[in-house]
């Protein structure tokens, strides 16, 4: 015990002054460490690199007093350090030198990971000199790292001797953490920027191929007046329609719609268009037949457990015949002397399931008739409260629709009314539709002459 209270040292006494470096080290330290974490907070929020690198030139002098400023950036692909960024007396100047690890000050601090200061680099072997090195005497690099992984180093020089301390060394170090956070943070940034500059740029032509697939030209072909629309929710979706001559006075008209969104969705239809294009040039047969042939060869694909919700009508010009297959899509709707009413047809989804068969609604159609197609993302349509669009307000407007208004001028219609009750609601959805109307007097139009146009 006695042993003990000789090594104890003495307490404090009301006699004794407390040290004077007690009231002035703390103070200060809390100025410093406040600085820094105001430093630190502004530049990891900076993601443009140039922006950045001039910022941490400017929060960096606040803290240490410098005439050259320079930071290197490790590029691991070439196994060297980069200059990027340099101040000289205040002026950027071009920073257009590399070093290798072990090479010069900077060069040694990278490869060792630790922090040098230089009190005169006259005196340094290993100094690099350069034409803005002619003024400088003293030198601090302190290296980037995060976790351990080299991102480059900070270099600050000066032009007196012995012009950075311990404490500027201590300052640097903690900050040199959040300038590494703050420079990897930003060249991610620029990765994510580029890789989405290039992903525009093939959704660009994505999208380009998948409006080449998409019938082109006039949308009226003798014996009927058709309307065609389409708007992904995204660059690239899953909905699409064709146009198929069968010959002998037979048109198809085809709408799918594939589940899930953006380009799996749309190489699926670009399929499924494919195998349809394939089996009516080769062997054109009735709807149901048709869709049975296409679910197998889809459900055989079984491509990311994706399928199709497909209508496919079938237009007899001569007896104004249309037979309807669905394959789980929304009711098609007939329009006649100022009623508008759903054809109730079902059936399982293309892809779904093996083997299916599929059932067939035949309708005569009358001069003036109305038939609408639609993808469910015109009734599943969504306004800021998330309520539907429905089929109701559908089924409204196309009841007060007159047999003088074009079937282009109804289809405008329906998509204006949809935008005005989604207002500023994004769509989540693909809109497609199709709007036929039969002419007062058939053609009897030979489709068999009709060019295919794809």
């Amino acid at each position: 015990m006695e042993e003990s209270a000789k090594l104890a040292p003495a307490p404090l006494t009301a006699e004794q002054p407390v040290p004077q470096s007690l009231f002035v080290s703390f103070p200060e330290q809390a100025k410093t460490l406040a600085l820094l974490y105001e430093v630190s907070r502004e530049l990891t929020a900076i993601l443009d690199r140039e922006t950045l690198l001039r910022s941490i030139a400017e929060r960096v002098k606040k803290l240490v007093n410098y005439d050259v400023f320079t930071v290197m950036l490790w590029n691991e692909q070439a196994q060297l350090l980069e200059g990027v960024f340099a101040m000289h007396y205040e002026n950027t100047i071009p920073a257009r030198f590399r070093v290798k690890l072990g090479e010069g000050i900077t060069g040694t601090a990278a490869e060792t990971r630790k922090t040098i200061s230089i009190p005169d680099v006259r005196l340094d072997p290993r100094y690099i000199h350069c034409e803005t090195s002619q003024r400088v005497r003293s030198e601090l690099v302190v290296p980037l790292l995060l976790q351990d992984r080299l991102i480059g180093v900070l270099d600050l020089e000066s032009a007196g001797p012995n012009s950075f301390t311990a404490e500027h060394e201590r300052m640097l170090s903690t900050l040199s953490s959040f300038i590494a956070i703050a420079l990897e943070n930003s060249r991610l940034y620029e990765d994510a920027r580029r890789n989405e500059q290039r992903l525009l740029g093939e959704l660009d032509t994505a999208r380009e191929i998948q409006r080449q697939l998409l019938p082109r030209g006039a949308r009226e072909v003798p014996g009927l007046h058709i309307a065609a629309s389409y708007e992904p929710a995204r660059e690239l979706g899953g909905d699409f329609y064709d146009f198929l001559p069968y010959g002998n006075g037979k048109l198809a008209l085809v709408l799918g719609d594939v589940s899930g969104k953006g380009t799996p969705a749309a190489l699926f239809g670009s399929l499924a268009i494919g195998i349809l294009r394939e089996h009516v040039v080769e062997h054109p047969c009735p709807p149901a037949e048709m869709l049975k042939m296409l679910n197998g060869r889809l459900y055989a694909a079984r491509l990311d457990a994706r399928f199709v919700a497909m209508s496919f009508a079938l237009y007899e010009a001569d007896v104004r015949r249309l037979t309807i297959a669905s394959a789980g899509a929304p009711h098609p709707i007939l329009v006649r002397n100022g009623r508008a009413e759903e054809i109730r047809i079902e059936g399982v989804p293309l892809g779904l399931l093996p083997d299916m068969d599929y059932d067939v609604y035949v309708l005569d159609l009358l001069p003036g008739d109305l038939v609408v197609f639609a993808s469910d993302g015109i009734a599943e349509s969504e306004n800021p409260q998330h309520e539907e669009f429905g089929n109701e307000r559908l089924l409204s407007i196309l009841a007060k629709t007159s047999p003088r208004e074009s079937v282009e001028d109804i289809s405008g219609a329906i998509l204006l009314a949809t935008d005005q009750f989604s207002g500023s609601a994004p769509p989540h959805d693909d809109r497609t539709l199709l709007v036929l109307r039969v002419q007062e007097e058939s053609s009897g139009v030979d489709y068999a002459r009709m060019p295919v146009i794809y």
